[in-house]
Parts: structure tokens; C-alpha cells; sequence
């Protein structure tokens, strides 16, 4: 009896039933443009295996109500192993800068990413057609309230690839459909206190790509695309002073050019 008594008051601690007061729920939307340039060099190993390194710098230059800002870079290596033909798995980690945040506390604007993902590639002709499904971790060190956020954010994300070779050309036109799921948003403290609406994992982003690749050599490849991005993000603020639920959803709908260098060898 003790026992379940102890449970009940810790039970009681943990989600402040008191509390809140007011419900603050508001809607934004957001339109953006940004720049990108990024380079990869992929080494390829015996036994189906592959290397790489990439890095990528982002330049936002124009977004709702801010000026011009260096928005984040990102270095990543993997691992990469092609059993057979169709298939390749890929695991590998990214670290990320982000240019929003101050450069006083690395716990601030630093952060990680682990991924891992299976492809499976068939080629028709000239046609080239992938699917690939990968699932990734995003880690932050900073402190953040647990029912706001996830220190660990996990997201599944699907993507569709075609490309076609051009006919005598060095020249690759391709397409690109991405769709990415938030696996594990907080969504406890919502459901408790927003009766009216029931909260869960959701479609955070969708990207529809377009570009070109053009092959100089055999091992030095240039790509230029343009990409419109839509992102759906739900933003949780407890207040501690007041003890309000602030809940702010926010449409963006973004436009990424990227210039692009692959070495490959």
C-alpha cells in the first residue's frame, strides 16, 4: 500500500495538474528562400564497400520578418555496402552547426545526427529508379524540458528518386520526393490538457526536387537543383512563471537552390 501511495504522489509531481491556467494556441506561416553549396567525395572499397565525406553550408536569404543570416553547415561521413545490385545499406553521422543559436555555448549550436538507411536501385535504359527509407537521430546536449521536446528526436524519412541519362550527353536530369514522419514527439502534456484534439506523430516535411547533374570526367561530377520545401513544425512552451500552455504551429514553405561537387574514386 505504501508502494502505490508513493507512485501516485510521484505520478502527481510529474505532470503538474494545477498548474496551467490559460491555453495559448496560435498558427504562423512562413516563407523562406535559401542558397547551398556542398561537396562529397566517395571512395570505394573491396568487398561492396564505400566511403564518404560530405559537407554542406546553407545561407538563408530572405524568411518572414528576419534578415539574411548563415543558417547552419553540416559535415557527414558514412559507410556505405552494396550486397547485391539493388540494394545498399548506409550508415553514418552528421555534425551540424547552426547559425541561429550564438556561438557562446556549443551546447547551444552544436548538434548530432546518426542515420541509418536501405536503398533499392533499378535501372531501365537510360532510366535510373531508387527508393530509399532511412531513420535518423537527432541529438541535442542542451537542457530541454522533456515535455516540450526530445533531447533524441527520431525521424523516419521515405524518399523517391528517378533520373535519366541523356542520350550521348554527360547530362543526368533527375526528380527527387521526400517525405519525412516525426517518431517521437512529446505528446502527453498536449493530450492532457487540450481535450478537444487528439495529438500524435505527424508528416513534419515534404520536398519535391528537381536538377541536373553534369558528368565532367569519370570521377568529377557538377549538379545545380532547386528544391520546394514544406514543413510543418509544432512548438510546445510550458511556462513556468504563469503556468500557460503556449502551442504554436508553424507552416514553412521553403525554396533551396543548391550548387553541388561530387568526387568520386
Amino acid at each position: 500500500m505504501k508502494r502505490i501511495i508513493g507512485i501516485v504522489f510521484v505520478a502527481l509531481l510529474v505532470i503538474p495538474v494545477h498548474a496551467v491556467s490559460v491555453k495559448q494556441d496560435t498558427t504562423t506561416s512562413v516563407q523562406l528562400v535559401e542558397t547551398r553549396v556542398e561537396a562529397a567525395f566517395t571512395k570505394k572499397l573491396p568487398y561492396h564497400l564505400s566511403v564518404g565525406i560530405e559537407e554542406n553550408i546553407a545561407a538563408r536569404v530572405y524568411e518572414t520578418d528576419k534578415n539574411a543570416y548563415f543558417r547552419r553547415s553540416s559535415t557527414t561521413v558514412w559507410l556505405g555496402y552494396a550486397p547485391i545490385e539493388y540494394v545498399k545499406l548506409e550508415a553514418g553521422y552528421t555534425l551540424r552547426l547552426l547559425g541561429d543559436k550564438g556561438w557562446s555555448d556549443p551546447n547551444e549550436f552544436i548538434r548530432h545526427r546518426a542515420f541509418l538507411s536501405v536503398a533499392g536501385k533499378y535501372k531501365v535504359g537510360n532510366w535510373r529508379l531508387s527508393l530509399r527509407e532511412r531513420i535518423e537521430m537527432n541529438c541535442r546536449t542542451d537542457s530541454v524540458n522533456r515535455y516540450e521536446t526530445n533531447p533524441i528526436a527520431l525521424r523516419l524519412r521515405h524518399r523517391f528518386h528517378v533520373g535519366y541519362f541523356i542520350p550521348g550527353k554527360p547530362v543526368q536530369v533527375f526528380a527527387n520526393v521526400e517525405l519525412i514522419n516525426t517518431l517521437n514527439r512529446p505528446t502527453q502534456y498536449l493530450n492532457y490538457y487540450i481535450e478537444d484534439e487528439h495529438f500524435g506523430q505527424y508528416l513534419s516535411d515534404a520536398r519535391f526536387q528537381i536538377g541536373t547533374r553534369w558528368r565532367i570526367n569519370r570521377r568529377n561530377t557538377l549538379s545545380l537543383s532547386y528544391r520546394f520545401d514544406y514543413n510543418y513544425d509544432r512548438d510546445l512552451n510550458i511556462t513556468k512563471n504563469k503556468g500557460n500552455i503556449e502551442l504554436t504551429r508553424t507552416h514553412s514553405f521553403g525554396h533551396v537552390i543548391t550548387l553541388g561537387y561530387d568526387l568520386n574514386w
